[in-house]
């Protein structure tokens, strides 16, 4: 399987063969993941160990080192899909809510210029506060979602037009 895979500045081409050896930029690599928690792991690539956090899913956004990124993972039938002429990085982009929870802010209008990361809303879900960003540049074409409504796991509340 091949990845395209961002973290913050950084973009690098990443294969996962059947056998379990790995390619990074075309170069075969030394990979390790050991996991430390339900959303942490020791990642040791090249000699190199990182200790990488998961933030948020939706969008990616890792504590690495004490620093957090934003990232991005794009598999191999998007990046054929971007070779072929479309485009995984334009078009329509939609946030959902990753969780059941309450609606406390919406911090866009429809019509509003975001860069990748600004905060979008922020999601109430069991007893804590989530800032959901955006995943990329562009412009908010709705907003699906008034603060303090109660959401489902999956409700469309963004939609952003790239570009």
């Amino acid at each position: 399987m091949r990845y395209e895979v961002q973290v913050g500045e950084r973009t690098v081409q990443l294969e996962v063969a059947p056998d379990g050896s790995t390619l990074v930029d075309d170069r075969v690599t030394a990979l390790s993941v050991r996991a430390l928690g339900p959303d942490a792991w020791l990642v040791a690539m090249g000699g190199v160990s990182h200790e990488v956090h998961l933030l948020a899913r939706d969008p990616l956004r890792l504590w690495v080192d004490g620093t957090e990124v934003l990232a991005t993972v794009t598999d191999e039938r998007a990046l054929a899909a971007r070779s072929a002429g479309g485009s995984a990085r334009s078009g329509r982009h939609e946030l959902h809510a990753p969780m059941p929870g309450l609606l406390k802010a919406v911090h866009v209008r429809e019509g509003d210029e975001v860069e990748r990361g600004a905060p979008l809303v922020t999601l109430e879900a069991m007893k804590m506060e989530n800032e959901l960003r955006s995943p990329v540049a562009g412009r908010v074409t709705r907003v699906a979602a008034a603060a303090g409504t109660k959401v489902d796991g999956g409700a469309l509340l963004i939609v952003l037009a790239q570009g």
